[in-house]
């Protein structure tokens, strides 16, 4: 593993400034109209990273499985005034059964050079939308416009936008009307797939199925509309877990009825070594259930919350994705993995390889208000897109 991610990092910075001095410029740029003070003010000051040369990185050595995962405190998702939608506290981690077995390491990563690319499982056509990089933005994020948004996802080489069209407490069924359409349209018009992403907290189900509809159907005013969607599964108001299971499953196979089965759907997913360190969140989690109605499972793996190291990064990560396919009855399960929190991940590379040693179509990390301008010239390597 010596070498692995500094090949990476060495190759993506080894394209030059022609490369990615334009990107950095730009990003940094934009970010100064607010969105860096913004984001330290919702979220807090992330970590940093020191000078531009990539720290050395050993997988594994001397360390046990999923090594600082159990060092959770109370204060797991803090993220100031903007909802840590993946991270309640931590209330009955006691109850956490072994964490399983370590997996083999796949082999090393081929050498890269020059423009690098991380290697990802390719998918059907219908199913590009969550191919490559992607980014996210949520409801919190107005802090920057629409334009100014989409030229920093553009400029980062972005293949997939995240977007969120609203959840269960938005004022209306899309939240943010106007701004929702113009961002779908400007990220189509910089060659971008949108994903609408609608969360859904199971107490109303009428409203639940009317908003995942709404964003489904949603059409811009110039005609444009979401390339696919994604159900954003993790909200435990409806505290009766039965009765929450039976409601997502309803809403699912609705869905799928409605859409038929070859639009594009992912299920966001909270991630199963997070469900083992919490068992009472949500028990017997519909993995299986879920697989023969989404396309693509999008775990919301955010090691940040377990450590920010190199090998926590890539163990949770990588270890989040295979489990979650055990655990489906579906080793093919086409995974889009989301990771971060981004403005708390200093160890990017690690996550880049833990993307590629589990076979993903396609990351990126959480969210678009967050990420670092130094971490998008490493991010470049997951686009599929030129």
């Amino acid at each position: 593993m010596r070498g692995r991610i500094r090949g990476l990092s060495e190759a993506v910075l080894a394209a030059g400034p022609g490369v990615w001095g334009p990107l950095l410029v730009v990003i940094a740029m934009l970010a100064l109209v607010g969105a860096a003070v913004a984001a330290a003010e919702v979220r807090g000051a992330g970590s940093q990273v020191a000078g531009a040369g990539v720290p050395e990185f050993v997988l594994g050595a001397d360390l046990p499985p999923n090594a600082g995962v159990e060092e959770l405190t109370a204060t797991e998702g803090a993220t100031g005034d903007r909802p840590a939608l993946s991270a309640p506290p931590l209330t009955d981690a006691a109850a956490s059964p072994t964490p399983p077995p370590a997996q083999p390491r796949p082999p090393a990563l081929p050498p890269v050079e020059g423009d690098a690319r991380v290697p990802l499982r390719p998918v059907e056509p219908r199913l590009l939308a969550f191919a490559g990089l992607s980014t996210w933005i949520d409801v919190y994020d107005v802090e920057q416009t629409a334009a100014q948004q989409i030229e920093i996802a553009a400029a980062a080489g972005v293949d997939t936008l995240f977007l969120q069209s609203g959840k269960y407490d938005s004022p209306e069924d899309i939240h943010h009307g106007e701004r929702f359409g113009e961002t779908i349209e400007l990220a189509h018009d910089r060659g971008m797939r949108v994903v609408a992403w609608y969360v859904p907290d199971f107490v109303d189900p009428e409203r639940d199925l009317r908003r995942a509809r709404t964003a489904i159907g949603y059409t811009s005013p110039r005609g444009d509309r979401p390339d696919a969607f994604g159900l954003d599964i993790e909200v435990e108001d409806q505290t009766d877990v039965a009765l929450r299971t039976e409601r997502l499953m309803t809403l699912s196979r609705t869905l799928r009825d409605d859409v038929g089965r070859d639009y594009p759907m992912a299920a966001i997913v909270l991630p199963p070594l997070q469900l083992d360190l919490r068992p009472g969140w949500w028990p017997d989690f519909p993995y299986a259930e879920l697989r023969p109605l989404f396309d693509v499972v999008v775990p919301m793996s955010y090691s940040s919350y377990r450590g920010t190291d190199a090998d926590t990064t890539y163990r949770w990560s990588h270890d989040n994705i295979v489990e979650l396919r055990a655990r489906a009855g579906e080793p093919d399960w086409p995974v889009h993995l989301a990771g971060g929190i981004a403005d708390d991940l200093p160890e990017v590379e690690a996550f880049l390889v833990a993307a590629a040693d589990a076979g993903v179509v396609g990351a990126g990390l959480y969210d678009l208000a967050t990420t670092r301008p130094d971490a998008w010239p490493l991010l470049r390597a997951l686009r599929v897109g030129e």
